[in-house]
Order: structure tokens, then C-alpha cells, then sequence
């Protein structure tokens, strides 16, 4: 479903013959600081007319004209103190967007500072800086949201981005590669794995493998990379002093990855004693207060929703009892939060007993197990639609991991890294992999990454955007069979 989670997409002759490769490959952070310098300009006489457009007095409106390039400056260097204009690489749009609000409340200070050591009181009107600050804020807001927008955009397409080879095919490099291909707004794009013993492979996780390791230099050269990612075990920590000191020999951009990612969350906190690192693991933000709100709003919008859905589930059932036989809900034991057994509900799509002969197994295209009405309950997500009392229950959320089967869970639970991660929350009614065209037969291992991605960086407006994504995408999902 949808596209958001995809790689790249787009011809390279495309994206050579398009006027955006024109744009420097960080152009954001320049038209970020364009479109500031002007919303901070305007955010004045707005304000002013807000504050004395119907009033019967007024102050000159002089003052607040001779002041607007004043306070463009102020904003524009209250952001970049903040850090605002740097490159957006390997940032996410909400620590930018709390990065501007910092800055926001900087630019405050400084215009109120200056108000009084010029002892301006009397020429300007404080009520001003309310309209002023929430109109610059919205719209910068907007403008970072729909600039971002454009940048995933044109970085699918391969503009803006920058090419990198990866040393090492450990753990490390594999999570960067999948989420370099999941996040293409980060900038990064993985041409090439670098390693010494190469197998009869030419690829690693559909990457090509262009050489050894002694061959980087040439290598970067040749291929006009302009960042190595070195992500070597401990037990190679000899040869990790070597590839640094050839980078630094070669003026080459590097980052280490290290090689504790393989057991560590990636949302990572550090501090540090008397200038010493420490590195830990942030656990996920699904407790205390923020689980309570989640689960109100699955209460309230799950009984809302039986109800408003209830004469579609009554005419649903009446066609499934009408054309075939057998029971109206399919029901299943699933595992749910801290592995706790609990039985899922479905409305019937396949036929009875319909893995006596086959066992345990994922819908495929084509299955003749699946009935006629039942590919449209499934290609529509209809037969989905009693997991609302689930929900209601409290065995599952309106948005989180989709619940396996007991089975499978079994078999994944000692077989696929970060599996039993999945299971810190409540299973979901739809996630972030299903948004992402991750459902029915697709990988687990590729759901798990995405199901542990939606946990480490849960938040209510996720979920919103999750909930609406599935709307969007019920009638252009592909792997609904």
C-alpha cells in the first residue's frame, strides 16, 4: 500500500535531463532561510493589522515598518543559532520542527530585550507579538512540512542525493542499507558494498558488491562516491584504525557505524561523565501517559466505528451466509502484547477447513482457498473490520503490529532479529508496515524493521498519519490476496 516506504524510484536519465539536479544537493537549508526571512518580514504589519486593523486608536504604523528588517534579522538569527539551516541529512522533520520552535521562542526573547533596552514601549504595543509569533510559526511550519515534502520527492528520483559505499556487510550495514532505502528524505544512497571475503554473491541486500576493501580509494574515486560508511564487528577493531587512517590519507568523508547496533535500539541517548560518552538505549514512549491516551483513543473511535459500520458488517454477513457455507467470523488464535494468547475475528474470506490440507500458511495470488467474495473482503479490508472489537476489548490498538498466528509466531520468535520487540505493545488493526505494502506474504523480516521503527518512534500524530494512509491506500494496496 502506498509508496513511502519504498526505494528510489525514477529512470536515472530522468532525473540527469531534470532542471532540479541544477539545485545544489543541500538547496533546502538555502530556501529555508529565503522563505524565513521573508515570513519574518511580513509576520509584522500582519500583526499589526491583527492588533489595530478595527481599532479606533492606533499606534503609527511607521514604527512597525522601520522594525520589520529588524526583526527579519532577529528570526533568521534566533533559527540558525538553533541550528535551522544545516543540512537536513539524517534528520527527521519533528527534531527540526522542535528545533524551530526553540528558535522561535529565542526570537521572542531578543525582540522583547531589544524593545526595552531601546525603551521603545510606548511605540510598540506588546499584545502585537501574539499574532505575530503564531502567524511566523504557522507558516513556517507549513513551509518546512511541504519543503520536506518536495525533497523526499525529488531525493526517490535520485536528485539531491549523496552516494555511498559501504564497508562491511554485518548487522550494522544492514540496518543502515534498509533504512536508507526506507527513509530516501535522509539523502543517503548505498551504491556499493565494500568487503574482503566475497561469496559467489555479486550483491548484498540487492546491493551491488564492487570490491575489497584495499580497492576503497580507487573506489571512491571511480564510482564519485562522497561518503564510506565503515560498519566492521569489534573483532576487526585492527583492521577499523587501517580503513580510518585511508580515509583521512584520501581526504574521504567516513562515518563509523557501530557495531553494538546489532543489539541496540537505533533511537539512541548518550551523556557523558566529565567529557566521557556514555551510550544507551532510549526504550519506547508507549507508557505512562502516552499509553493511556492511546488507548482512549482506540476506545472511543472503535465503538464509534462498530457502530457507524454495523449495517456494513450486517450486509456483509447476510452475503457470506447466502453463498457459502460455513460460519460468517473466521477466528484464530493470535499472539498479542507481552505474548499473551487471544482470538482474533475476521469475517470468513476462505473456504471451511480451509488449511486442513495445507497446514499453517500465508495467502498467496491465485488461492483457490480464498472464495470469490472473499478476494473483494480482502482486497477491500472489509473482512478486517470485526478486529474493531478486538480493539474495543483491548487485545489490539487501532495502530501497531499486525498480530501472527500462533504458528508463525513460534517459528519468528526464534528466527528473526528484534522479533519479540514487536510484542512490547498491543497489535494493531493496520502499522506502519502495512502502509508501507508490507502485508500478507511479504517478508517478516522486513515488517519486523518496520514494526520496531513505528514502536521506537511512536506518537499520536504517527498514528494519525498511519490511519490515514490506510484510507488512502485501501483501494491501491497490492498485497491483499
Amino acid at each position: 500500500m502506498g509508496d513511502s516506504g519504498e526505494a528510489r524510484s525514477g529512470s536515472p536519465e530522468f532525473a540527469r535531463g531534470s532542471a532540479l539536479e541544477k539545485l545544489p544537493a543541500d538547496w533546502l537549508p538555502i530556501a529555508l532561510l529565503a522563505g524565513d526571512a521573508v515570513i519574518g518580514a511580513v509576520s509584522v504589519p500582519f500583526a499589526y493589522w491583527v492588533r489595530f486593523g478595527a481599532a479606533s486608536q492606533a499606534l503609527p504604523f511607521r514604527t512597525y515598518l522601520f522594525a520589520t528588517p529588524v526583526a527579519m534579522v532577529i528570526y533568521v538569527v534566533a533559527l540558525a543559532l538553533n541550528n535551522q539551516y544545516r543540512s537536513w541529512r539524517g534528520r527527521t522533520l519533528a527534531e527540526q520542527l522542535l528545533s524551530l520552535y526553540s528558535g522561535m521562542a529565542l526570537a521572542v526573547i531578543l525582540m522583547l530585550a531589544a524593545i526595552e533596552v531601546g525603551n521603545l514601549g510606548t511605540s510598540f504595543s506588546r499584545l502585537t507579538f501574539v499574532p505575530a509569533v503564531l502567524f511566523a510559526a504557522s507558516l513556517m511550519t507549513a513551509e518546512r512540512y511541504f519543503l520536506r515534502q518536495r525533497e523526499t520527492r525529488m531525493r526517490r528520483r535520485g536528485i539531491g542525493t549523496e552516494k555511498v559505499l559501504m564497508v562491511g556487510t554485518g548487522p550494522g550495514s544492514e540496518l543502515l542499507i534498509r533504512r536508507t532505502n526506507m527513509f530516501p528524505q535522509y539523502g543517503f544512497q548505498v551504491v556499493g558494498v565494500v568487503i574482503d571475503n566475497r561469496s559467489s554473491d555479486d550483491s548484498y541486500l540487492g546491493v551491488p558488491i564492487v570490491g575489497k576493501i584495499d580497492e576503497l580509494p580507487t573506489l571512491v574515486q571511480s564510482m564519485h562516491v562522497q561518503q564510506v560508511f565503515i560498519a566492521l564487528p569489534a573483532s576487526e577493531r585492527g583492521r577499523l584504525l587501517t580503513l580510518v587512517k585511508m580515509c583521512e590519507d584520501s581526504n574521504l568523508e567516513f562515518k563509523i557505524v557501530p557495531d553494538l547496533l546489532e543489539v541496540m535500539s537505533t533511537r539512541v541517548t548518550s551523556t557523558a561523565i566529565d567529557g566521557l560518552p556514555l551510550v544507551g538505549i532510549q526504550r519506547s514512549r508507549l507508557h505512562g501517559v502516552g499509553a493511556a491516551a492511546k488507548r482512549t483513543v482506540d476506545v472511543v473511535i472503535s465503538a464509534a466505528s462498530l457502530v457507524i459500520v454495523s449495517p456494513v458488517l450486517l450486509l456483509v454477513a447476510v452475503a457470506i451466509k447466502l453463498t457459502m457455507p460455513g460460519p460468517i467470523l473466521f477466528r484464530q488464535e493470535r499472539i498479542g502484547r507481552h505474548r499473551r494468547p487471544f482470538t482474533i475475528l475476521k469475517l470468513r474470506s476462505m473456504i471451511p477447513d480451509a488449511e486442513a490440507k495445507t497446514g499453517p500458511t500465508v495467502a498467496r495470488p491465485g488461492d483457490d482457498r480464498v472464495t470469490w467474495l472473499g478476494r473483494f473482503l480482502r482486497r477491500s479490508s472489509i473482512d478486517e473490520l470485526p478486529q474493531l472489537y478486538n480493539v474495543l476489548r483491548g487485545d489490539m490498538s487501532l495502530v501497531g503490529p499486525r498480530p501472527q498466528p500462533t504458528f508463525f509466531d513460534e517459528r519468528y520468535s526464534g528466527q528473526v532479529p528484534r522479533y519479540l520487540e514487536r510484542q512490547e505493545v498491543r497489535p494493531g488493526l493496520t502499522g506502519w508496515a502495512e502502509v508501507n505494502d508490507l502485508r500478507g506474504a511479504a517478508p517478516i523480516e522486513e515488517r519486523t524493521l518496520y514494526d520496531v521503527y513505528y514502536i521506537e518512534h511512536w506518537s499520536l500524530t504517527l498514528d494519525l498519519k498511519i490511519v490515514l494512509l490506510t484510507a488512502l491506500r485501501l483501494f491501491t494496496q497490492r498485497h491483499a490476496y
